[in-house]
C-alpha cells in the first residue's frame, strides 16, 4: 500500500470571517447594537489557538495501531508536529470504555465505530454537544452525507450535536472472477435485484471433481434490514415488529430461497467470508466494501458489483454505518480537540483516506472519484459500484430495547435457513423472544 502523505496545505479557521462579522456592527466597534440601540451585543468569536504549543492529547482508537497512524497519526504529526498523541483501545464495546475510565485514563477525543454507540458515550459522561462550537465557527455541516448526518441527529435529545461524521461503511458485492469464467456465465453487474442474484446463483452452484461450489454466501445479514430501513423494535407501541411489519418476511422468503438451491447451503449458516477468500468455492460474497482483506488474499481473483437490491426497495443500499469523531466534554484542551476533529473531517483528509479505501463521509464528488486510487490492485475493482446505490437512512436507533429486539434476528435466519422452521414460526419466534427480551428490561 502507498504511504505517501501530503503536508496539509490549509489551514481550517474562521478568524478572517468572525473579524468580519465582529465589524458589521451597527456601532462599528466590533459589536451589534441591541434592538433598542443602546446596549451592545458581543458576538460570539473564535479564539485564536495556538496550536504550536506542545500538548499531549489522548485519542480513543477504533482500530489497529497500524490503521489508526495510516489515518490519523501520520496525519496529525504532519498538520501539528508539536501535538503528540497518545492513543488508547482498538474497538469501542462499553465494557471496554468502562475499564479504560477505571483504570483512570483521561480521554480527550475519540474515533468510534458506530454512530448508535453515541448512547453509551452519554451515559457514560464522554459525550460533549458540539453544537456551540459549530454555531460559533459557522461550520459547515451540510457538507457531510445526509444520511449519515442524520443518524449523528437522530441520537440527539434536544438538538445536540455530539459527533462529526467521518467514514461511511458501505457494502457491495464480490464475486470471483475465476468460477464465473469456469463455468461459462456472465458476471454480475450493477444494479441487480436479489431475485436476479439467485438466478445467477443457480448457475453457478455446481458440484465438480468432488468439490461443492456455491453461487450464494449470505454475507452481513444486517445489510438486509437496513436496504429496508427496518428496526425490530417501535418505540411507540413498546413492541417489537416481527409480525406487525411484513418486510421482515420478505427477507425470510429470500433466505429460503437462497438456501432451496440445491447445493448452496453451507454445514453452518453464519457471518463468514472464508468460502470466498480463503476456500474460493464461493461465487458471490455481500460484504462491507472494506477492501484491504480481499485484495491480501493469496490467489483471489475478484471484482465488485453494487449491492443487489430488494424489487420493492430498488437504489437502497445498506445504511452508513458511520464512524464517528467525538470530544470528551472534561477535556482540558477543548479548543484544540475541536482543531483537530475539524482537520480530520475536511476535504483534504478524507480524499487521503478515501483514497487508500476508507469511505468518505462528505458530499464532495471528488472524494468519491478517489476512493481507493492507492490501493495496489484497485485498478481492476468497479469502484463506482460503491457509491452505486443510495444510503437508506435507518430509523431512529438508540438504548437497549433495539439491542434486545435485535437478537433473535440471526437465529431466525438460521432456522429458515437450515429448513428447520417454516417463515411464519420463525417470525412468532422472534417476536416471542423479543418482547420477552424488552419486557425483561423494562421491569428492572
Amino acid at each position: 500500500m502507498k504511504r505517501t502523505w501530503k503536508q496539509a496545505a490549509t489551514c481550517l479557521t474562521v478568524l478572517t470571517a468572525a473579524a468580519l462579522a465582529g465589524a458589521c456592527g451597527a456601532n462599528g466597534t466590533g459589536t451589534k447594537a441591541s434592538q433598542s440601540g443602546t446596549e451592545p451585543v458581543q458576538e460570539a468569536k473564535a479564539p485564536a489557538v495556538d496550536m504550536t504549543k506542545p500538548i499531549t492529547l489522548t485519542f480513543f482508537n477504533n482500530a489497529s495501531n497500524e490503521i489508526f497512524e495510516q489515518e490519523i497519526g501520520a496525519r496529525l504529526k504532519a498538520k501539528y508536529p508539536n501535538v503528540t498523541i497518545k492513543t488508547v483501545g482498538n474497538g469501542f464495546t462499553r465494557s471496554n470504555m468502562e475499564k479504560l475510565l477505571a483504570a483512570g485514563e483521561q480521554i480527550d477525543l475519540f474515533w468510534i465505530g458506530f454512530q448508535e454507540s453515541i448512547a453509551d458515550m452519554k451515559e457514560l459522561g464522554l459525550a460533549m454537544d458540539l453544537g456551540e462550537l459549530i454555531k460559533r465557527d459557522k461550520y459547515d455541516l451540510t457538507r457531510f452525507d445526509d444520511s449519515a448526518l442524520q443518524m449523528v441527529k437522530d441520537q440527539a435529545d434536544k438538538g445536540e450535536i455530539y459527533a462529526l461524521p467521518w467514514q461511511v461503511g458501505s457494502a457491495v458485492l464480490f464475486y470471483n472472477n475465476d468460477l464465473f469464467d469456469k463455468f461459462g456465465v456472465a458476471y454480475p453487474k450493477d444494479g441487480m435485484t436479489w431475485n436476479e442474484t439467485i438466478e445467477l446463483a443457480r448457475k453457478v452452484t455446481r458440484s465438480e471433481n468432488g468439490v461443492q461450489y456455491r453461487g450464494l454466501d449470505i454475507g452481513l445479514v444486517r445489510h438486509f434490514y437496513q436496504q429496508y430501513a427496518l428496526s425490530p423494535y417501535d418505540p411507540k407501541t413498546g413492541k417489537a415488529t416481527y409480525l406487525s411489519d411484513p418486510r421482515w418476511n420478505k427477507i425470510m422468503q429470500f433466505v429460503k430461497e437462497l438456501y432451496s438451491i440445491p447445493g448452496n447451503r453451507p454445514d453452518k449458516i453464519a457471518e463468514d467470508r472464508a468460502g470466498f477468500m480463503q476456500q474460493k468455492v464461493v461465487a458471490m460474497l455481500p460484504w462491507s466494501a472494506y477492501f484491504q482483506p480481499f485484495l491480501g488474499a493469496t490467489g483471489l481473483n475478484f471484482n465488485i458489483a453494487a449491492l443487489p437490491v430488494f424489487d420493492d426497495a430498488k437504489g437502497q443500499g445498506v445504511s452508513p454505518a458511520a464512524s464517528i469523531l467525538m470530544m470528551n466534554p472534561k477535556t482540558k484542551y477543548k479548543d484544540e480537540g475541536w482543531e483537530i476533529l475539524k482537520f480530520l473531517a475536511s476535504d483534504e483528509v478524507e480524499i487521503g483516506n478515501s483514497r487508500i479505501g476508507f469511505p468518505p463521509a462528505i458530499k464532495l464528488q471528488a472524494a468519491k472519484d478517489q476512493f481507493g486510487a492507492d490501493l495496489p490492485g484497485f485498478e481492476k475493482l468497479n469502484m463506482k459500484s460503491v457509491f452505486y446505490n443510495k444510503f437508506t437512512a435507518q430509523p431512529v436507533i438508540k438504548g437497549e430495547f433495539h439491542s434486545a429486539a435485535i437478537k433473535p434476528y440471526v437465529p431466525m435466519i438460521q432456522n429458515v435457513g437450515g429448513d428447520k422452521s417454516d417463515i411464519n414460526t420463525a417470525l412468532r419466534e422472534a417476536q416471542e423472544a423479543a418482547e420477552k427480551a424488552i419486557e425483561e428490561l423494562k421491569s428492572r
